[in-house]
């Protein structure tokens, strides 16, 4: 491209740089990359929407935006907590060893380096097994007492460049949090006064292990999440805010697999309307975009917000909550049996109340055993959002309501062309910022399409011979 641009008049024009330019230099870009990172290729993208909206391509105010997210598989190994502790020590010991020779010198002397070496094969016998996983852990917390010990810091303090140094207790903390999210001490149980022997270490169990815990040392930010109930994944997820009308991709964000879809919706939304002072008529998602909190706040942004409702089934098969009715101006609930009751606990962490019927009444029921399993009486949940959600409920049913949730489906065209043709289900990248530079790209490449598609001139066919009416016949001979 950088040779291109010199001799292809083309491309000058469309770059918007006189005929005489020499050129970029190669480093250009990647120089503009570190020291902006992705906030420059996000610039471009909206630079981009910019000119589309210039030449009338989107921005009326009748639009309708559809957003939805695709999960990622990182370009990472699945690896145990035995190899993902190794992963962590071999870090450590290449960055010093790159960066700073003089503290590698005194690793070597001080360390022993060849025991984190050793990889487990699956011939080895448990009890070996067990042996060999406690030293490793063993290994790893000394290299960390290492580094923060009297002799090492005096040296380690004195690292020419700041950047290397910040790096290496960076790469000492995901040891370290690798180290606490997987493994735990433990120790034979002696009276006080006996011969203590050394601490001992054992692995934590699948459930004991936390569900937020780093999958691979090398590209920390990586988490484990959940596309569907049978669909687990390791990697991003990538959120797609679209135009219904032109399909311009309006905002590509990258999230945490373990983040739930809906938390980046009032965020990628409000960064579009404060970049072009464009508010769309109607905002379009699925289940996990509908909650209560984003209903709120995108109706006080004068949008409407169509999705559906969750289904808060009951988790005991018994009576649903909703048998029953929540009367907002008495602030009580009343039971399909006609009792009320107005007592309430707060719930902060569902941001709502738990209202809780009386013990004797709910016994002396003819329904208590279809109702509760609790013998102090049953107990509803109703949500600070609930007027909110009772309206989108009754507006999913009309039928702007259901063409509305139907127009949702278009944007699964626009995901699967980010996923699949342009290799984003895939990515070769490391690190979510790199993941944001390319999907960024990714969304310039298809809005540039869009817009040659809709302003460029239609190329004529190009036909080899006319048609055959058209031809003029050979003459035949009459012998």
């Amino acid at each position: 491209m950088e040779e291109a641009i010199l001799y292809h008049l083309h491309l000058k024009r469309f770059l918007g740089v006189p005929v005489a330019f020499n050129g970029f230099d190669h480093s250009t870009l990647g120089l503009d990359r570190n020291r902006m990172g992705s906030d420059l290729f996000d610039a471009c993208h909206h630079h981009i929407l910019s000119q589309a909206m210039a030449k009338g391509l989107w921005g009326k105010e009748n639009d309708r935006w559809l957003i939805d997210s695709f999960h990622t598989y990182a370009n990472i190994a699945k690896v145990g907590a035995y190899r993902l502790i190794q992963q962590g020590i071999l870090q450590i010991i290449q960055h010093i060893k790159r960066t700073y020779p003089k503290l590698y010198t005194f690793l070597l002397q001080d360390c022993d380096l060849k025991g984190f070496l050793k990889r487990l094969s699956d011939r080895t016998p448990e009890k070996d097994r067990l042996v060999l996983f406690s030293r490793l852990v063993v290994e790893a917390y000394s290299l960390l007492h290492w580094l923060e010990s009297e002799r090492v810091q005096p040296l380690f303090w004195t690292w020419e460049k700041a950047k290397p140094q910040l790096r290496c207790l960076e790469l000492q903390a995901i040891l370290y949090q690798i180290l606490q999210e997987n493994t735990k001490p433990v120790g034979p149980n002696k009276p006080e006064g006996a011969k203590q022997e050394p601490i001992q270490y054992q692995e934590l169990s699948k459930k004991e292990k936390p569900q937020d815990r780093i999958r691979s040392a090398y590209d920390p930010e990586i988490r484990s999440g959940y596309k569907s109930k049978s669909l687990k994944f390791t990697g991003d997820k990538i959120q797609v805010l679209e135009s219904r009308e032109h399909g311009l991709i309006l905002n590509t964000e990258p999230i945490p697999g373990n983040e739930w879809d809906g938390d980046r919706l009032v965020p990628m939304v409000k960064e579009v309307i404060d970049r072009h002072g464009i508010v769309p008529k109607q905002l379009i998602g699925d289940t996990a975009y509908g909650t209560g909190e984003n209903r709120q706040k995108i109706t006080e942004m004068q949008i409407l917000l169509a999705a559906p409702i969750q289904k808060n089934s009951n988790s005991t098969g018994l009576l649903e909550h909703d048998w029953f009715v929540y009367d907002a101006k008495l602030d009580e609930v009343t039971c399909p049996q006609g009792y009320s009751t107005s007592k309430k606990v707060r719930n902060n962490p569902n941001q709502g109340y738990q209202f809780k019927f009386e013990p004797q009444t709910c016994q002396a029921c003819p329904q208590f055993e279809q109702c509760t399993t609790n013998k102090k009486g049953r107990t509803v949940f109703i949500s600070d959002f609930y007027e909110i959600m009772e309206q989108g409920k009754s507006y999913n049913q009309t039928e702007a309501g259901k063409s509305a949730l139907k127009a949702r489906y278009d944007v699964e065209r626009t995901n699967n062309e980010l996923a699949n043709h342009h290799g984003l289900r895939t990515p070769r990248t490391s690190g979510r910022e790199s993941l944001r530079i390319t999907s960024k790209l990714t969304a310039m490449v298809i809005n540039m399409k869009i817009m040659v598609k809709k302003l460029a001139e239609p190329i004529k066919p190009f036909y080899r011979y006319k048609k055959y009416e058209n031809r003029v016949k050979a003459p035949v001979c009459p012998n």
